[in-house]
């Protein structure tokens, strides 16, 4: 694991504060120039989840901003009239719905074709992941943008997962062999999804291409043989994690079938989770705000790294991993505290159970809008280096479409105007995700309990926890990066 110039841009301490504007400009711009050099004239080892830059501007005026409208979104939801969640976000129903089975089976052939092919590259094309298609495809293309698509835009990975499509060629019609209990629900993807947010995070080379290809190539193998003995829909629907993943974090989208609503419709109304769907969100979360986490200074200094003698993350692996299990189990206890503590507090019975399921799909916005801004800046950059790819995907030379002679531009991160944007649209991005979170969290007290009291007690160690972590996730955009 080698940090990209971008990274090593991230790693200025926050003491330059305290040089003049001339010294820092200076500062910028000779890393920028560094930068712009290694770019082009090494090799970029990197995992994609480095955040692009360090915002070296005072964000303690922005972080307060920006926990204010969470408070003060939770203080008027105590005085809204009780419906009134259900009335804003009642979904309209449209009258046009077509039948896309069959485009949508064509569509699944074409991304199972696209990721032999990328598999493919993987193995034989170059060596170095930022001009291989395989690494940059899939954590570039796949982890970031299709993650934010899916949860926002369009359900796009039911039209591109190329999982089904193999096995529906080779096993049109076939007789299960075993059968799923229906009472295992999603715990084997619950298993899965962990073990997948260790490989990215702990794993010595997740972005070298020969290494994922095999990754993505047992992977499929592993998904084919288990819808072979138990069934295609109930493997996808129990065992196959991001098949699971894009289907929870598709709830937050605003259209789904024939219906169009506020983001976050989709939750209200569904009521088919159980604890595994519960802990799978907080896998999600955990592993997000983790991910910004590890690489801090603060982190660094508890598990006693020297950022000037930076060991690999060879030397970091089983610090990494109790790092990622720990803060999933963490979150988990603090969930629960703060559902437990608002049960103490009512006076209608509530199962602690369904409030701890039902408060954690709630943190599902949360978990999307960190997703985004964590790796907002690395996508700006990285789609840029996609695209160059796409000239000579196998090192052959070609110049495909014409790309070969494309530039991957960094400049506009030392523009203080372009940084301020991008901060704003981080952090906005993060303060509505918890904005939504308490919206959701407040109509799932109403549903719980009748007494406007009971809602507001109930709910108090919810509003207490996303108070807290919007200051944490905004504190983890400005925060340098020590590796």
């Amino acid at each position: 694991h080698y940090p990209t110039c971008l990274h090593r841009f991230s790693c200025l301490p926050r003491q330059f504060h305290m040089y003049t504007n001339k010294m820092i400009s200076l500062v910028k711009l000779v890393f920028g120039v560094l930068g712009a050099i290694m770019l082009g004239t090494t090799p970029v080892w990197a995992h994609a989840a480095n955040q692009g830059f360090v915002l070296l501007l005072p964000t303690t005026a922005y972080i307060a901003g920006g926990t204010v409208t969470v408070a003060l979104t939770i203080l008027l939801l105590i005085f809204a009239k009780p419906g009134t969640i259900d009335a804003v976000m009642q979904p309209v129903p449209l009258r046009f719905r077509a039948s896309t089975l069959p485009l949508r089976d064509w569509s699944q052939s074409t991304g199972a074709l696209c990721l032999a092919l990328l598999i493919l590259i993987g193995l034989r094309g170059p060596t170095d992941p930022q001009a291989n298609l395989l690494p940059l495809v899939i954590w570039t293309v796949w982890w970031m943008l299709f993650f934010v698509v899916q949860a926002l835009i369009f359900d796009l990975w039911s039209w591109i997962n190329p999982f089904p499509a193999v096995h529906r060629m080779l096993m049109s019609e076939h007789r299960v062999i075993l059968n799923l209990p229906s009472r295992l629900s999603i715990w084997p993807a619950v298993v899965l999804m962990a073990a997948f947010q260790g490989f990215v995070l702990a794993d010595t080379a997740p972005n070298d291409p020969d290494r994922l290809a095999v990754f993505a190539l047992g992977y499929w193998a592993l998904t084919l043989g288990g819808m072979t003995v138990f069934g295609r829909e109930a493997w996808l629907k129990q065992v196959e994690c991001f098949s699971v993943l894009f289907a929870l974090i598709g709830l937050i989208r605003m259209g789904r079938s024939n219906r169009l609503g506020l983001p976050g419709w989709q939750l209200l109304q569904n009521r088919d989770h159980d604890l595994s769907h519960a802990i799978f969100v907080v896998i999600i979360l955990a592993a997000g705000s983790f991910d910004g986490l590890y690489e801090t200074f603060w982190w660094l200094a508890k598990i006693g790294v020297n950022p000037l003698e930076y060991p690999g993350r060879t030397a970091l692996i089983m610090p990494t991993l109790i790092g990622l299990y720990g803060s999933i189990l963490l979150l988990t206890i603090i969930l629960a505290v703060a559902a437990f503590s608002g049960i103490k507090w009512v006076k209608d019975p509530v199962p602690f159970k369904a409030a701890f399921i039902r408060f954690a799909i709630t943190l599902l916005p949360i978990a999307i809008g960190y997703h985004f801004a964590h790796y907002f800046v690395t996508f700006l950059v990285q789609i840029q280096i996609v695209v160059a790819g796409l000239a000579d995907p196998l090192a052959q030379g070609w110049n495909l479409f014409g790309l070969g002679s494309r530039r991957v531009l960094v400049g506009f991160l030392t523009v203080p105007e372009n940084v301020k944007i991008i901060w704003f649209t981080q952090a906005g991005m993060v303060v509505m995700s918890h904005v939504l979170a308490v919206v959701l969290c407040h109509r799932t007290a109403e549903a719980l309990v009748s007494s406007r009291r009971d809602v507001v007690m109930l709910q108090l160690g919810l509003s207490i926890l996303m108070i807290f972590y919007t200051i944490f996730g905004l504190w983890l955009l400005a925060s340098p990066r020590g590796a």
